[in-house]
């Protein structure tokens, strides 16, 4: 039987093993651009009347190409998983899994 884990579980997963000191470097308008993204999904999500539905839900995350899902993509791959912003030891640590929980989100259902 998986062992399932929590949302904050997942993100803090393996985070101990950076320096609380280090420092990474990111153009303020990339930083913005993060920080915009993380304030609409707060915008929409703090308020239980956005998404009565389903259909709410589905229209405010979209798809790859538009919506809040393609702003998320664009924020993890384009501008920081795939950009110059990490170091390469953490580069490599990320490639090898050492931040990715073993234990599945609670939401994950394996095939």
């Amino acid at each position: 039987m998986e062992n399932y884990t929590d949302v904050e579980s997942q993100v803090e997963y393996g985070l101990e093993k950076i320096d609380p000191n280090r420092k990474i470097e990111v153009s303020l308008k990339d930083f913005l651009y993060m920080h915009n993204v993380i304030g609409e999904f707060i915008r929409f999500f703090h308020q239980p009347l956005h998404y009565e539905t389903l259909e709410d839900v589905h229209k405010f995350l979209g798809d790859e190409d538009k919506g809040a899902y393609h702003l998320l993509r664009e924020v993890f791959y384009e501008k920081f998983y795939w950009g110059d912003v990490f170091p390469e030891d953490i580069k490599k640590m990320v490639h090898n899994a050492n931040f990715q929980n073993p234990e599945y989100p609670y939401y994950y259902k394996p095939e």
